[in-house]
């Protein structure tokens, strides 16, 4: 089995290559280089869920701003319409509430003060594409939206860096106009495999869609905390992805996570981007 790498998330890293820092791509500068498809991305599950945004039942005890801070690339949002505002919670509004602008106002911010980071959003979504839109524009991330064709090459990292397209918005509901090339269906581009139970079995999505959405959490129950602590952990976490990964013949890209900041998440996703640069 591979060694595992430091984890260093962009400020780490700022101090490490000073005199290049303008080359590091989501905090590497081995992944510069690398197609958008290429590269794992620590990704969390319904991840404004969190304790400290007060959310009852919470997936992460960090807030989204913590967790892009930590080194998280991708997060998966529920967007639900409340009397034409598009808030964000999870099965129940009861158990927590607020807006999806709440959210992408931290992730405008992040992007304006960290150039070299690319951010996906992956939308779980009861809205429309339209109002979608609206809080994209509100929140200034019109000009950082990436538009990509299904039958095209993902571009490098760099690339969009260059082209200051950094934020990639993917949804589980095709409603997007002619106009909106950048509100992607991310079923013409993704494959998962089955969530809340540890394992490599394909669920939605075509195997062949270059993206491989790589579910890697637990349905919370009794054993709470002690179960999540076991399946983030090494060498676990990284013998089973890497498992998957050879079985299907396919790289990870979201490798998806309840409580990110417990275990080896981001290890596991450095060790995974290595092992590309490796290849």
């Amino acid at each position: 089995m591979f060694k595992y790498l430091i984890s260093f998330t962009s400020a780490n890293l700022f101090f490490l290559f000073t005199s290049n820092v303008f080359s590091q791509c989501n905090g590497s500068i081995d992944s510069c280089n690398k197609r958008y498809d290429e590269v794992a991305y620590l990704t969390t599950h319904n991840a404004f869920n969190s304790r400290q945004d007060s959310f009852l039942f919470p997936n992460h005890n960090t807030n989204i701003e913590a967790q892009l801070n930590s080194g998280v690339r991708a997060l998966m949002i529920d967007v639900y319409d409340d009397n034409g505002i598009s808030v964000v919670y999870h099965n129940n509004s009861f158990y927590g509430q607020k807006t999806l602008s709440t959210y992408l106002n931290t992730i405008k911010y992040f992007l304006d003060t960290n150039p070299n980071e690319i951010i996906t959003i992956i939308l779980e979504c009861y809205t429309n594409a339209n109002a979608i839109e609206n809080d994209m524009s509100k929140a200034g991330l019109t000009n950082y939206l990436h538009s990509q064709n299904s039958n095209f090459p993902w571009p490098t990292l760099q690339t969009m860096i260059n082209a200051n397209k950094r934020l990639v918005v993917l949804s589980d509901k095709s409603d997007a106009t002619s106009n909106q090339h950048w509100y992607h269906y991310v079923w013409d581009f993704a494959v998962e495999n089955k969530y809340g139970e540890i394992n490599c079995d394909y669920n939605r999505g075509n195997p062949s869609n270059k993206l491989f959405i790589y579910n890697h959490f637990v349905t919370y129950n009794m054993e709470g905390v002690a179960k999540v602590r076991r399946v983030n952990s090494n060498p676990y976490f990284l013998n089973y992805v890497t498992e998957c990964q050879l079985l299907k013949n396919k790289f990870p890209n979201f490798i998806t996570v309840d409580f990110y900041e417990i275990g080896n998440s981001l290890e596991v996703v450095n060790q995974l981007n290595f092992q590309t640069q490796l290849e």
